[in-house]
């Protein structure tokens, strides 16, 4: 059990964590998809890791301990603020002195392939002529992560004891998810010769958390949550409240990246749900707790009748209308095209369960 005063400092590391999220999800456009899947890594993660417990404890009884549970909303809140944060905010932190920032990839235990997607990520985003989604950013962004929570000085990382600096860190360093970046990063390798094999490589090494019950369980609750189309919340006499899952958030992301035509983003209705599916098969194999590994069928058959039902003849109608044929302007479009989707999930889990 942890010493309370360390339990002290990472409760109050966390409310500052949290305070930054909400600040860099405020502006944007899907904060009620991201707002959702950090709620539901954090169910998901003590779901699974109390499962763990229980399976090593052979039936014994089991709880999950104060500081683990801010362990798990600290790296909830943290893992992927490198998505987020605006590119003006993230120029300062970098030094142009290639010494120094070695130095900081040196203290974070990057590798030098780690190095190297981190920095080409960055240069490339910071090549657009305005700030916006880059491949290359979103494959390493659990290393921009990790490297925010050591130079950014109002996190307060370097209070946290050494222990738990360590152990947030190769979480969050860990939690990729290394099927899709690994196919996004291989389709452009063939034509940049920038992206090289060791990136592909080292853009997610899962294994080095083998052993670590609780960073296991996170790792399969953010990608499980890709599986999750959402839920409902009832409200008795009122309408219920739909929360995402990441399937809907994913589903925005390519929806999103072909209304504003980024580079290699799918271009088809068919495009974005095959990318959805690749995403929903590959997860159930990157699995790492047998808790997950064992409802791992059950998640990918609902997620796989869930983009089936895109495909229906009305509901194609209806969204290729809006991804290919709208003519109103960009911003409507994605607001669009979002209505749609929530409404396509709301009826999908209004209907009688055939799992």
């Amino acid at each position: 059990m942890a010493p309370a005063d360390t339990t002290t400092e990472l409760k109050a590391f966390v409310a500052r964590v949290e305070q930054r999220v909400q600040h860099y999800l405020a502006p944007r456009p899907d904060k009620i998809e991201q707002s959702d899947h950090l709620r539901h890594v954090a169910d998901r993660t003590r779901w699974l890791y109390y499962s763990e417990l229980q399976h090593e404890a052979h039936g014994l009884s089991v709880r999950i301990q104060e500081h683990e549970d801010f362990l798990i909303e600290a790296c909830v809140y943290s893992h992927d603020i490198g998505k987020w944060i605006p590119r003006d905010d993230l120029r300062p932190l970098i030094p142009d002195d290639p010494v120094a920032l070695a130095a900081i990839f040196t203290k974070l235990k990057f590798t030098p392939d780690q190095s190297g997607l981190f920095e080409l990520g960055v240069r490339r985003r910071w090549a657009l002529a305005q700030d916006g989604y880059v491949t290359e950013y979103d494959s390493a962004h659990h290393l921009v992560s990790a490297y925010l929570l050591m130079t950014d000085p109002a996190y307060g990382f370097d209070q946290l004891v050494t222990a738990d600096q360590e152990r947030l860190i190769s979480m969050i360093v860990g939690h990729q998810f290394g099927s899709y970046f690994k196919e996004q990063l291989f389709s452009l390798s063939i034509t940049d010769d920038e992206v090289t094999t060791g990136m592909l490589v080292e853009v997610a090494r899962p294994e080095r958390m083998v052993g670590d019950t609780l960073a296991c369980s996170f790792h399969d609750a953010d990608i499980s949550d890709l599986l999750f189309v959402g839920s409902l919340e009832r409200r008795p006499n009122r309408e219920d409240i739909f929360h995402t899952g990441g399937l809907v958030k994913i589903l925005m992301i390519n929806f999103t990246n072909l209304i504003l035509g980024v580079s290699h983003a799918p271009d088809t209705l068919e495009g974005c749900l095959r990318s959805c599916q690749f995403t929903v098969t590959t997860a159930c194999e990157e699995f790492m707790t047998q808790t997950a590994i064992e409802h791992g069928v059950i998640w990918r058959k609902h997620a796989r009748r869930f983009l089936a039902t895109f495909r229906e003849k009305s509901a194609a109608e209806k969204f290729n209308g809006v991804l290919l044929d709208d003519p109103r302007p960009v911003p409507e479009r994605l607001q669009a095209v979002r209505v749609l989707t929530y409404m396509q999930a709301r009826s999908f889990l209004k209907a009688p369960d055939e799992d």
